[in-house]
């Protein structure tokens, strides 16, 4: 009818676009380097021994966080050159302020042996630059203050649920292995420190896990994680490494080296 008014539907809403995904930066990771080169450069001071600690605090709780894993290690390694650095001479000017009586000859004693740890900590890691980092299938790898072992490994692993499934054109693995703690020191390890090295091409492990699972975390002294880490490659690849990188500080030259380990399997 011509009377009837002609009513205008409102055009639907725009559909709301998904945000993109925010990338977060590892804070304690930056904080664990800066405040590592402050240690390093206050090392002669009783500053050296603060920054140092605070450096090493804040680098292992930056390793459990993503990202900056590098970072988190460099400022751990810088915090320990200037911690112990820090405490050698704090020692030594604490006893000195102190007015204790103390000869030439003890005064000389303690200072060569300040220079001997240092010198034998240079050492310590010129020879793990110098060290090997790439091994064979089936040889017990050293990878840094760690021996690595793969115990076995699994092709074609397939899970119950579907959507943990591989990927077309991809499989799943199951890499058994045994890490053993080869330092002095607890030392933190996980999963995600051992990647795959696919011709050239490093992935972390995947999200699937397979019982019993690599927990790692922190071990100590001595002692030995065992577990199952499940990865993601091309299907029947067959130049297939685990890789670890770690990072060390070489103090005589004033510089920052990645050491990248390899064990095939």
């Amino acid at each position: 009818m011509d009377n009837e008014k002609e009513v205008t539907k409102p055009a639907p809403a725009p559909a709301m676009q998904p945000a993109a995904p925010s990338s977060s930066t590892n804070g304690l990771a930056i904080a664990s380097l800066v405040t590592g080169i402050l240690a390093f450069l206050c090392g002669l001071f009783f500053m050296g021994l603060v920054f140092g600690a605070a450096a090493v605090v804040l680098g292992v709780v930056g390793l459990k966080r993503p990202g900056g894993r590098g970072l988190a290690i460099a400022g751990i390694t810088t915090g320990i050159v200037g911690a112990v650095s820090g405490a050698v001479f704090t020692v030594f000017w604490v006893i000195a302020l102190m007015g204790v009586s103390i000869g030439a000859g003890t005064v000389a004693t303690q200072l060569d042996k300040a220079n001997d740890a240092i010198a034998a900590q240079n050492q310590s890691i010129k020879d793990q630059i110098a060290a090997k980092k790439d091994f064979l299938k089936d040889e017990t790898a050293v990878f840094g203050d760690f021996e690595l072992k793969v115990n076995s490994v699994t092709r074609n692993y397939v899970p119950d649920e579907t959507y943990s499934r591989a990927s077309a054109g991809k499989e799943l693995i199951i890499v058994n292995v045994s890490v053993k703690n080869i330092s002095s020191d607890s030392q933190y390890f996980t999963n995600y420190d051992l990647g795959i090295n696919e011709n050239g091409i490093t992935n972390d492990a995947s999200y699937v896990e397979a019982s019993p699972s690599f927990d790692g975390g922190n071990i100590s002294s001595g002692a030995t994680a065992e577990g199952n880490i499940v990865y993601e490659v091309t299907k029947d690849a067959s130049v297939l490494k685990l890789q670890y990188e770690t990072i060390v500080y070489d103090a005589e030259v004033y510089t920052s080296k990645t050491l990248v380990y390899t064990l095939a399997v």
